[in-house]
């Protein structure tokens, strides 16, 4: 008792072939002609919907790599200036409620769009710098990063 296989194209003949790629069986060179174009159809779509996720993979671990290495430079920058603010206090500044109450203001959004987008960002501040509204701003932000230590009165006995 001999186990034959049909044909998976026609469904018609005995298969004698499989197709290279999937494995689908086939009679005949007329059948695989007709399986052909669908199997590469699949392929070319799994190999697309592969090479999509690897490149999404490639972009996830450069943005990951990315942000350690920003938050270990600015680290380093910390460690070796005294002019860096820590990445604690940037952390305080960006939950501050009154800062985030000022940055409400459609003014000032501006004002630091502006100064971000400068070619020269000393000049751009030292204009900004007469704004009641900035300089309101940048006493936030100062008094967060290095908050004034309360006064003690000295008692003369």
């Amino acid at each position: 008792m001999t186990n034959k296989q049909v044909c998976e194209v026609c469904t018609e003949n005995e298969s004698k072939y499989k197709c290279p790629a999937c494995l689908l069986k086939y009679c005949s060179l007329l059948c695989y002609k007709k399986h052909k174009e669908a199997c590469k159809d699949t392929k070319d779509k799994t190999e697309q919907s592969k090479k999509s996720e690897e490149d999404t993979n490639v972009i996830h671990s450069v943005e990951q790599t990315e942000e350690r290495v920003s938050v270990e430079k600015l680290e380093e920058l910390d460690e070796q200036t005294e002019d860096r603010v820590s990445v604690e206090k940037l952390e305080e500044l960006e939950h501050s409620v009154p800062l985030r109450q000022m940055l409400e203001n459609p003014h000032l959004r501006t004002i630091l769009q502006d100064l971000a987008k400068s070619k020269n960002p000393a000049k751009q501040m030292e204009k900004f710098m007469h704004e009641p509204l900035f300089l309101e701003f940048a006493d936030e932000c100062l008094q967060t990063v290095e908050p004034s230590e309360p006064d003690v009165e000295m008692d003369s006995d």
